[in-house]
């Protein structure tokens, strides 16, 4: 179990953050991140982060030094995302979590790497970017890609 310090620099960074972009994390929000294990692609190596962690792709990039909070222009240049607590497979770039195709590319290069290092199920679905909606849902995605079997 991850315990919360909320005078922690990386909470911290997450009020700029919150700030900055509109985004509150609330304890809903946190709970929600405890469902599904992250991932990004920098440099073209794939990361990924441990299971049930009740924060942000901003808040483990500023844990992992390769964010700080007055650079943070990794969130719009890494390929990042998270398999949900179902399995699936959602990926996205930037703070609007958008879909490009180098975005796709970059996916799809790393996804067997993904599947192996993740022990996914080949019928877990692929999504690409989400649809901001209430911080407190699920965000529909903006593409469906099948199957993870239907993409090796």
């Amino acid at each position: 179990m991850v315990v919360l310090n909320l005078n922690s620099p990386q909470l911290q960074f997450m009020d700029k953050f919150e700030k900055k972009h509109g985004i509150e994390e609330d304890k809903a929000t946190r709970d929600l991140y405890l469902n599904r294990r992250m991932f990004c692609i920098i440099n073209n190596v794939l990361y990924t982060a441990e299971p049930n962690l009740p924060y942000s792709h901003a808040v483990w990039f500023v844990k992992e030094g390769w964010m700080t909070d007055t650079d943070d222009s990794l969130i719009n240049e890494a390929t990042r995302g998270m398999v949900d607590d179902k399995g699936d497979v959602y990926f996205y770039i930037g703070y609007n979590f958008d879909l490009n195709e180098k975005t796709e590319i970059t996916f799809f290069l790393h996804l067997k790497e993904l599947v192996d290092k993740l022990n996914l199920n080949s019928n877990s679905k692929i999504f690409g970017g989400l649809i901001k909606s209430d911080p407190n849902t699920k965000w529909p995605p903006i593409k469906d890609f099948g199957k993870i079997k239907d993409n090796l």
